[in-house]
């Protein structure tokens, strides 16, 4: 009887633990899930060649190392030369011995006009159009090349959309020899990214379009998503959201340093009126762009 008892509680126990175990492991936390990464470089796009990929670095050293030239020089200091007094005179009277400089915020700006796209799908070649007619120096209202000529360049009947590949292999044509390119010059795609890892991306936008613009005289070409719903910045040429798998936009224009606010401007040409954006010029803060940017391709050509 007692062995019978002693095994009688022995299985109580075991039942006992196996449900106290289970009981432990329903009490678990569910884990949180894993976030999804955001897009990587050149999604839905071919990855980059090694040349390719040592083109868009070598360039971007080059545009990081103008911006920092720039800074040593005084260049950006220039907002600070206002009004320079070599004179008193009478109270309440204009001082007549004051120099008047020019007081403006760092800043470059080149001469494009915006292009309306010919087709849903043309933003790329609108965009090709707006920087060859610069790099063309056509006269106003004119074009170079129709968008039908550089979406053959470009592929964009074939693809049904245009790459950031193919858009620049089209900007190469449609800029070669062209008075306003520079020599030696080199379209290039660039995967933009925090190259010194300071939790920001916009640093690196500015350096590119300031070096393009300022230094180089040449406009970016730039994709991004005009109005997602899901994200958190849209173009200002965009008043509603709208289902786009990406649009192109040529960038002219830059005003304001790089502080990590929403100081610094990038503007641009949109192409998009029948198409639910709107065709004009238009800015909106770098930081703003740069986001834009890598939540679409994370890619850019200039």
């Amino acid at each position: 009887m007692l062995s019978r008892r002693l095994a009688m509680a022995a299985l109580s126990a075991l039942v006992l633990l196996i449900v106290g175990a289970g009981a432990a492991v329903a009490a678990k936390p569910t884990p949180a899930p894993t976030p999804i990464p955001s897009a990587p470089a050149g999604a839905g796009e071919r990855p980059l060649s090694p040349g390719e990929e040592a083109r868009a670095t070598a360039k971007l050293a080059a545009a990081e190392a103008y911006v920092a030239e720039a800074a040593r020089d005084g260049r950006d200091l220039v907002s600070l030369a206002c009004v320079t007094p070599t004179a008193v005179g009478p109270i309440g009277t204009i001082n007549a011995g004051a120099a008047i400089n020019a007081c403006a915020i760092p800043q470059g700006f080149l001469s494009v006009e915006a292009r309306d796209q010919v087709r849903g799908t043309y933003c790329g070649p609108a965009t090709g159009q707006v920087i060859s007619n610069y790099s063309w120096s056509v006269a106003a209202g004119a074009n170079r090349y129709t968008q039908a000529t550089i979406a053959g360049w470009m592929s964009t009947d074939v693809n049904g959309r245009t790459d950031a590949p193919y858009l620049e292999a089209g900007l190469e044509k449609a800029t070669a020899s062209s008075p306003r390119r520079p020599a030696g010059w080199d379209w290039v795609v660039a995967n933009l990214s925090d190259t010194d890892r300071d939790g920001t991306v916009g640093d690196q936008l500015h350096a590119m379009v300031r070096s393009n613009i300022s230094n180089s005289k040449m406009p970016l070409a730039i994709p991004v998503k005009p109005y997602d719903i899901d994200d958190a910045f849209h173009l200002s040429s965009w008043a509603r959201p709208v289902s786009s798998v990406g649009h192109w936009i040529a960038a002219y224009g830059w005003v304001g340093l790089w502080t990590g606010t929403d100081s610094s401007l990038l503007y641009y040409t949109d192409s998009s009126r029948d198409e639910g954006g709107s065709t004009g010029k238009f800015n909106d803060p770098m930081r703003h762009v740069a986001q834009m940017i890598m939540d679409h391709t994370r890619r850019l050509v200039w």
